[in-house]
């Protein structure tokens, strides 16, 4: 235990920063200002982490928070700013690593707000532990039972205060709603026999499908998204952006980088969303995804768009760039948290596109794959997109010009 503790900062994650006998400390829910006694959870070398006992002294910035689950599940971060303050904190964080990183942007720094910080999620992951159901709290396995989540849809609300109706002792639920409210569910449990009330729960929920352990028991296994007058099928198992109206400010952003008559190479590319979007501008698009259902879904989806310049090919991204033979002049890239391979990499810094398109939900990975890149391209533009509300989390938008 330590008194009287002066938080100095905040970290990437949104901890306090503080030093104790010149080591530095991460305090969870702690702003700078605030003077605190803490408890030491976790010691290495290096550094330590430790949470807050008592507060002695509360920063102005401090809000009441409306979660009852803030600080215990493994969720939101930042619940404790008002919604202004959450986007200060994102934009000074990026300032500070890409002066730490000297990457060379010269600009303003835009930052596209969300119009709903919250009830805005269309997708929640939970836990069911011994008929409970909730999130775990972070670092650990200890559930934290909840009733809602307010980043997530009310729709999605009303499944987690019906969820006995699943009749699930344990196991993992992933819902997925619409921006017509519909539902569908995936459950993953070593529940053999499912037993749900079916009737019940379509009583409370536009219930589409049910996918359990894999195998569709009810319904189908995707639904429809209808987004700036492109309609997207969605597999359980593909990827789709959590966030519809910061989806569409992307979209927005991405069409009006687009030269005309352009012929783009897309890596990642889910369900065919960002190559839908840049089909009218562009002559051909090639499109890369590892997921099968996704692929189907993007065939598909280009049929009920009416676009046929697109050829989407199935393939982990790593494994198949290098048998890519083709010629094009734009690159879109929006890859996982990990960002992209030093194969990827390699093969980017040999083709060199003149324009690189690269969304990215981690700013330590894009960072990294900007210094990579940084010999023979120029950041343009640069823009974040608030599509995690109340997260530490981020979505860059970047442009990148050839040299």
């Amino acid at each position: 235990m330590y008194s009287n503790i002066l938080i100095k900062n905040l970290d990437n994650f949104g901890r306090g920063i503080s030093y104790i006998n010149d080591k530095i400390v991460f305090i969870k829910n702690a702003l700078p200002g605030e003077i605190v006694d803490i408890k030491i959870t976790t010691s290495k070398k290096k550094y330590q982490e430790a949470i807050v006992t008592k507060y002695h002294q509360k920063s102005p910035q401090r809000i009441l928070t409306k979660c009852p689950y803030f600080n215990k599940c493994g969720g939101c971060n930042l619940l404790f700013f008002n919604y202004l303050d959450t986007l200060t904190f994102k934009l000074n964080k990026v300032k500070d690593l890409f002066t730490k990183n000297n990457i060379n942007y010269t600009k303003e720094i835009e930052v596209i707000k969300n119009t709903h910080p919250f009830n805005y999620r269309h997708k929640l992951s939970l836990k069911i532990k011994n008929k409970k159901i909730g999130f775990y709290e972070e670092n650990t396995h200890n559930l934290i039972p909840i009733n809602e989540c307010l980043l997530a849809t009310s729709p999605i609300n009303e499944v987690i205060k019906n969820y006995k109706l699943l009749n699930i002792s344990n196991g993992d639920l992933t819902i997925r709603a619409s921006s017509n409210n519909e539902i569908l569910l995936v459950i993953n449990t070593p529940d053999n026999n499912y037993n749900i009330e079916l009737s019940k729960l379509k009583s409370k929920v536009k219930l589409v499908g049910i996918v359990y352990n894999n195998k569709t028991i009810y319904g189908q296994n995707f639904y429809y998204e209808r987004l700036r007058g492109f309609l997207f099928k969605i597999s359980y198992d593909s990827f789709f952006q959590i966030n519809p109206y910061i989806t569409e400010e992307l979209f927005k952003l991405l069409k009006s980088n687009i030269k005309k008559d352009s012929t783009i190479l897309e890596l990642y590319s889910g369900v065919g969303t960002l190559s839908l979007v840049c089909a009218s501008q562009s002559k051909t698009i090639y499109s890369v995804e590892i997921i099968k259902n996704a692929i189907l879904n993007s065939n598909f989806n280009a049929k009920i768009n009416h676009i046929s310049n697109i050829k989407f090919m199935l393939g982990d991204v790593k494994n198949t760039v290098s048998k890519l033979n083709i010629f094009f002049d734009t690159l879109i890239l929006d890859p996982p948290r990990k960002g992209l391979d030093k194969t990827t990499l390699n093969f980017i810094l040999t083709k060199l596109p003149p324009t690189i398109i690269y969304i990215s939900c981690d700013i330590l990975t894009l960072i990294r794959d900007l210094k990579y890149l940084e010999k023979y391209y120029n950041l343009q533009e640069y823009k974040i997109l608030d599509m995690f509300s109340y997260t530490y989390h981020l979505e860059s938008f970047c442009v990148l010009n050839l040299r």
